[in-house]
């Protein structure tokens, strides 16, 4: 069975929705707050539990804990996670970041944007389908989780590994409304370059590992930057490589000037490290992308006598994510996008990496972005989000969890 907006939005109540933007937007949850995420997981366990919802705390990280609630199905059909993180950036600069102020038609405050919006709608949709009493018959997950913003995942990677694993997702960032169906992944890798320490003044005794650094980054300036312009994708056009960072020096015979003056070069280091950001598109792995990077490393080696070189990759995986628009989800949304926001009804990619990476990579859970807000701002002392935005996340929230957990 179908249920049209109109059905929808006679159980959306546009200021209990609004108010419960703003008290997620009131509670801090930064990344420097002691309490982290748990006045905002607390918050939603009491909605929850005032409403009658199945809900569970998840511990994640020591005493921090994901807030997971599910209405069931009957086990006959496809069934959806609807997942938002529930911390924010810290709140440096800002004169007034928890009193979320409406003005011009859009809600000021640390979060509005990144994400309380768009957990706010979501908790709110999972509130629509509790209260119309709709028989479902794969289960509807909402999905608070802990430790985005510090670049780890650790909410989403905990559902990755022990559960619940649901067939399809929706990450809550904010996407303008936009559905995204692919970003780009990201890894770190580390290459370590060995080589021979001595005096300043007879170099020849030694083997310099910065200048064997060096003559790497040439060559992937050189090589391994033409080949990635080469590769696209069709929503998140080329991957990229950044030498973000370079760093060596003489582990041994440091003399005691160097202790009076930490740029003293007076010995030829034996010891550099090259550090290195890959955003890669669906397609390529980490094994491809460590192998070219020892390849490369290895082919400059000949006029580094006295060097060897060692890739070493950084293990936090942020895997790429792409799920096909003809999937069931992404046709979903957009039909409802389409009756709802016909402006915002086109997929579109991302280049930056969102936790639909680990669930989709780590679990295989087909995800997708889509949210309230706009990431320009998300971050920046005047962090906002349109109020109707809010508004229109939710019914298109609502909207696809039925088509999802009802229909397919």
């Amino acid at each position: 069975m179908k249920y049209t907006l109109e059905e929808i939005r006679k159980y959306i109540n546009r200021e209990e929705l609004l108010k419960l933007t703003q008290d997620l937007i009131r509670i801090p949850s930064h990344t420097v707050y002691e309490n982290r995420e748990k006045e905002v997981a607390a918050y939603i366990a009491d909605i929850l539990e005032r409403e009658g919802i199945e809900y569970c705390f998840q511990s994640a990280d020591g005493d921090r804990c994901n807030v997971l609630a599910t209405i069931r199905g009957n086990g006959t059909g496809k069934s959806l996670m609807l997942n938002g993180h529930m911390d924010t950036v810290p709140v440096a600069g800002m004169d007034d970041p928890f009193n979320p102020v409406i003005v011009d038609g859009n809600m000021y405050g640390r979060g509005s944007s990144d994400m309380k919006s768009g957990l706010a709608a979501m908790l709110y949709a999972v509130l629509t389908v509790h209260r119309m009493k709709v028989p479902l018959n794969g289960d509807l997950v909402l999905a608070g989780v802990i430790d985005e913003e510090a670049a780890k995942s650790t909410g989403s990677r905990v559902i990755a590994e022990k559960g619940p694993i649901t067939d399809y997702a929706i990450i809550g960032e904010p996407s303008s409304l936009y559905p995204i169906i692919a970003h780009k992944g990201i890894d770190y890798f580390q290459i370590d370059f060995h080589g021979k320490a001595a005096h300043s003044s007879r170099p020849e005794n030694g083997a310099n590992a910065i200048y064997a650094a060096a003559d790497f980054i040439s060559a992937v300036k050189a090589v391994l930057i033409p080949e990635f312009d080469n590769l696209s994708h069709p929503y998140l056009g080329k991957p990229t490589i950044n030498v973000g960072l370079m760093c060596g020096s003489a582990e041994i015979n440091k003399p005691f000037l160097l202790q009076q003056s930490e740029t003293f070069a007076g010995v030829v280091p034996d010891e550099a490290s090259v550090f290195i950001d890959v955003r890669w598109i669906p397609g390529k792995s980490i094994p491809q992308i460590q192998s070219q990077l020892q390849a490369l490393a290895d082919s400059i080696l000949p006029k580094n006598p006295g060097i060897s070189a060692e890739v070493n990759y950084i293990p936090l995986p942020r895997p790429a994510m792409e799920i096909s628009p003809e999937e069931a989800l992404p046709q979903a949304i957009l039909e409802s996008i389409s009756q709802v926001s016909p402006e915002t009804a086109e997929f579109k990619g991302l280049s930056g990496f969102m936790d639909s990476g680990i669930l989709y990579g780590v679990a295989g859970i087909l995800s997708m972005v889509f949210g309230p807000g706009d990431l320009s701002v998300a971050h920046g002392i005047n962090e906002k989000v349109e109020v109707e935005q809010i508004i229109k996340a939710a019914q298109i929230y609502t909207k696809t969890a039925l088509d999802i957990c009802v229909n397919n």
